[in-house]
């Protein structure tokens, strides 16, 4: 075990290093906990990782077969899953594998440590504490008694706790529970950094974060999985902007299934109403575009089937195929798309960071250079924004 610890100790070192002479570790405090908590402390014997050659992506790792490639995923700049179909082994499929929980990517563990502006003394509430090596490095800097981890999943909570203690952080607290619903014994919170992605920002976490205090969180549409969010909380309502292009698993409260293969029926494909494609969809393919539609059309999914592509939402899909579209339902989901891509690209074809959100009791409002300028977002079947656009684009802000 000895030897274990210093080589460990050794790899933890080397990591933070790697990953501050890449420029992701410019917080000296997040430098110095990342060289002090070693990795392979939060990893059970069996993990999961990122393989194309594997079916569905991902392939097992286990400590005793492969030693060397454990260790060197418990210490590279990779995502390593840690849970696969929730840990429910009936629901495995053969042809694919669907990650659940994982000790996330290093670089990006850090950028978000960054961000979060952690301080010693400060009151810190992280949702999905997963495997606690994230809750380890939050002790480092804040202290064990101000940090705490809410994990939704009693196994890996067990196993978080355990871990954490083994590791030297005995008075670290990891309560098992709906992250969503932060954790109001610990409150006020000066921090509430979650590690799984929302779609919507759950209203308990402004309400335990502390006047002044921030909210850090990967946010995701159905459109795009890739966004971070920074509120700052005041006033009973939280306002910031979105920041780095992150992509985490959602809370498991937020997860959403597409409905087209439910909607999809030989009679609604003979109902559907087809028209020639006028607008290539390679639009569909832009992260930025994609992610500002995706804040203004909720709930609608986009995928690929065949030589097309489909879209949902709950009760419609389109279609669009190589020279036509077909469209089923109240909504005319792929009209709907084209024309806020055309509002967009008026807009100046802003990217991400020009976006932020306001969280208040009313919901959730996203809004485009500055929290006055809301953006519409469409939940039903109301007409959507004329395609031309008839006022000038907004200015971005300094």
């Amino acid at each position: 075990m000895a030897e274990e610890d210093a080589a460990g100790a050794t790899a933890a070192d080397r990591l933070a290093t790697e990953l501050a002479d890449q420029g992701h570790l410019a917080d000296p405090l997040v430098r110095e906990a990342m060289a002090r908590v070693q990795r392979h402390r939060f990893l059970p014997e069996q993990v999961w990782i990122d393989d194309d050659r594997a079916d569905g992506g991902y392939r097992p790792v286990d400590r005793r077969r492969e030693p060397d490639l454990w260790w060197n995923s418990a210490y590279g700049n990779v995502a390593v899953v840690t849970q696969i179909e929730d840990g429910q082994p009936e629901r495995l499929d053969p042809h694919w594998t669907t990650p659940t929980s994982s000790a996330s990517l290093p670089s990006a563990v850090a950028q978000m440590a960054t961000a979060a502006k952690l301080a010693p003394g400060l009151q810190v509430l992280e949702i999905g504490a997963a495997t606690g090596y994230n809750l380890a490095l939050i002790s480092e800097i804040v202290g064990q008694d101000h940090a705490v981890g809410v994990e939704i999943d009693p196994a890996l909570a067990a196993d978080a706790r355990a871990a954490l203690e083994a590791a030297g952080y005995p008075k670290t607290t990891v309560v098992t529970g709906d992250g969503q619903q932060g954790y109001a014994p610990g409150a006020p919170y000066d921090r509430i950094v979650s590690t799984a992605a929302v779609i919507s920002v759950p209203l308990p976490w402004v309400n335990q974060t502390r006047q002044g205090g921030m909210i850090l969180t990967p946010f995701a549409t159905t459109l795009c999985g890739q966004g971070m969010v920074q509120l700052r909380v005041d006033e009973g309502q939280a306002v910031g902007r979105f920041t780095l292009p992150l992509e985490f698993m959602l809370v498991r409260g937020q997860r959403q299934v597409p409905r087209f293969d439910a909607l999809f029926t030989d009679d609604a494909w003979v109902a559907s109403r087809a028209e020639p494609l006028a607008v290539e969809p390679a639009f569909l393919e832009s992260r930025d575009a994609l992610f500002a539609l995706g804040l203004q059309l909720p709930g609608v999914h986009l995928g690929f089937k065949a030589d097309g592509r489909w879209m949902s939402s709950e009760d419609s899909w389109a279609y669009i195929g190589p020279d036509h579209v077909f469209q089923w339902g109240p909504r005319d989901l792929f009209d709907e798309a084209v024309a806020l891509y055309d509002l967009w690209q008026n807009q100046g074809a802003p990217s991400m960071l020009r976006y932020g959100l306001t969280v208040d009791a009313a919901g959730q409002h996203p809004w485009l250079d500055n929290p006055d300028n809301r953006i519409p977002v469409r939940t039903g079947s109301t007409p959507p924004p004329p395609a031309t656009g008839t006022t000038s684009p907004p200015v971005a802000s300094a």
